[in-house]
């Protein structure tokens, strides 16, 4: 091959690499962040719905869950080990792993060692994932990670304040019989403050 068409092929190969990147998405810094929204868990039969609030700093999490009217009220303070749940007064009901806890006391569970940088329209960066698909403006729809199937949908423009993100309104997280549903409807999000 002459060194012309060498050049030539090289300079068609960078473009093409070039193209790609700017279409790849940017992973998004991570963020401390408040959300407000609805949940549904369906575990077969059985299914559980509330209204929360999540208050994300660093590793530590605060979740308010509470029922219709206010009825049952809920928090659960922890992080990515460990997990309390407290009733509406503030009195530690019990605590401990995350998935143990939250099945004795409230019958269901939530990946919340995963779950913040789901709600942020990304996997987790600590375990692998697969099967990554996205729309025609690059954002993720879907994706598989530690055995869960991961969907985002109804992407808005949310302001942290240095920028602006767009984020799923809308995340679903399956496996098997299992299914957690949460419905965003407002954020706060503060940039770059999350440790890893």
């Amino acid at each position: 091959m002459s060194a012309h068409k060498l050049l030539f092929f090289n300079i068609i190969f960078a473009l093409l690499c070039a193209g790609c990147a700017s279409f790849a998405p940017r992973p998004e810094e991570p963020a401390d962040f408040q959300l407000r929204g609805k949940l549904g868990v369906v575990d077969g039969s059985e299914s559980f719905s509330a209204r929360f609030i999540w208050r994300q700093h660093g590793p530590v999490f605060n979740i308010d869950l509470w029922g219709p009217l206010g009825q049952g009220r809920v928090r659960l303070s922890g992080d990515e080990r460990r997990i309390a749940v407290l009733d509406g007064s503030g009195k530690i009901l019990t605590e401990g792993d995350h998935a143990e806890v939250m099945y004795a006391q409230l019958g269901w569970t939530l990946p919340l060692t995963v779950l913040p940088d789901w709600v942020l329209g990304v996997p987790d960066p600590g375990a692998p994932s697969v099967g990554a698909q996205y729309d025609a403006d690059g954002h993720l729809l879907a994706f598989a990670q530690l055995g869960w199937t991961v969907t985002f949908a109804d992407y808005r423009e949310v302001d942290d304040g240095a920028r602006v993100r767009w984020l799923p309104r809308s995340i679903t997280a399956s496996r098997g019989e299992y299914r957690v549903r949460m419905v965003i409807s407002e954020w706060q999000i503060q940039p770059g403050t999350r440790s890893d």
